[in-house]
């Protein structure tokens, strides 16, 4: 049942975080006046930020679990 529960969880922060984006891309935009190259190109660099934060995070746990 714990599974469930987790599956539930990445659902709603998925969309979440892409209600968040859609809505920050519109305020970039629209109100702050920048192209959407600028934007893309911000967006990627800070992925690329999270996804390394994350896979640190996650093989970190895991060799030291092993140790």
């Amino acid at each position: 049942m714990q599974s469930r529960w987790d599956a539930v969880a990445t659902i709603s922060a998925v969309c979440v975080a892409a209600y968040a984006a859609i809505a920050t891309r519109y305020v970039a935009h629209h109100i702050l006046g920048f192209s959407l190259h600028e934007i893309g190109g911000a967006a990627l660099a800070i992925a690329i930020v999270i996804a390394a934060l994350t896979g640190i995070d996650f093989f970190g746990k895991k060799l030291r679990k092993t140790r």
